[in-house]
């Protein structure tokens, strides 16, 4: 078994309260919605390792990384390709259904820690082990009082630059299992950049649109569980345990 140090990071798609209705159309299109968004954040993600999808979040990894070029570099390209992708929905599929009209209600939110990872082989995947994976996958259930941020702990915080530390607010918190954890955090929402997005053809449009709807079918038909496995399900901030 294999022991690295490691860059931690977890991009946490959050807002499911009030975007989600339990409507089986609904639960297909946001479960649809989800995956493109996801899909925009680990293409964004250059440079990392994806070590896991964990339903409407992706948790990745960097072998040896540096903490300040995956929160400073990394990091921002995935905060700027998740409203891009957001509209560029809103401006394909047209949706009127209540679960596409509240995905400006999605948001966006990273939990990075730096630590000593085991990959153990379970079946054919590689799976990642120890205090360090279990401690960042508590770190999403926090204190934080605004719905986009990235958490991270001192490990993390110590290699950033002078500047992007100014920004950051700090936030003791009581993990379960961990003891008191000295956090901090930095609002993304303050840095928010209008996403600006090209309009299609009508033919792309429809193109776009008919996949969509493809892909959602068997969710639709009931031969598939809608938002099987998303964490974020009809919770707030402080919600249940994530597995």
């Amino acid at each position: 078994m294999a022991i690295r140090r490691a860059v931690l990071l977890i991009a946490d798609i959050g807002g499911y309260t009030d975007y989600m209705n339990w409507n089986r159309m609904h639960l297909a299109h946001a479960q649809q919605t989800v995956a493109a968004l996801l899909e925009s954040v680990i293409d964004a993600g250059k440079g990392l390792k994806l070590a896991k999808l964990e339903g409407d979040a992706a948790f990745f990894w960097a072998p040896d990384g540096n903490p300040s070029v995956v929160v400073c570099d990394r990091l921002s390209g995935m905060r700027r390709s998740f409203p891009a992708r957001r509209e560029r929905i809103k401006k394909d599929f047209a949706c009127d259904c209540a679960s596409c009209a509240q995905l400006d209600h999605l948001s966006l939110k990273f939990v990075a820690h730096q630590g000593e990872v085991a990959e153990q082989k379970v079946k054919r995947r590689i799976e990642l082990a120890g205090i360090d994976v279990i401690l960042v996958h508590r770190m999403l259930k926090n204190l934080v009082p605004v719905p986009e941020y990235v958490l991270m702990t001192d490990v993390v915080e110590q290699c950033l630059d002078e500047p992007v530390r100014r920004l950051c607010t700090s936030l003791t918190h009581d993990f379960e299992g961990m003891g008191q954890t000295s956090t901090h955090y930095i609002d993304l929402a303050t840095s928010e950049v209008p996403a600006t997005v090209p309009e299609r053809s009508a033919s792309g449009k429809l193109g776009a649109k008919l996949k969509f709807e493809l892909r959602s079918l068997p969710l639709v038909l009931g031969f598939k569980k809608p938002a099987a496995g998303f964490r974020n399900l009809g919770r707030g901030t402080m919600g249940p345990e994530p597995q």
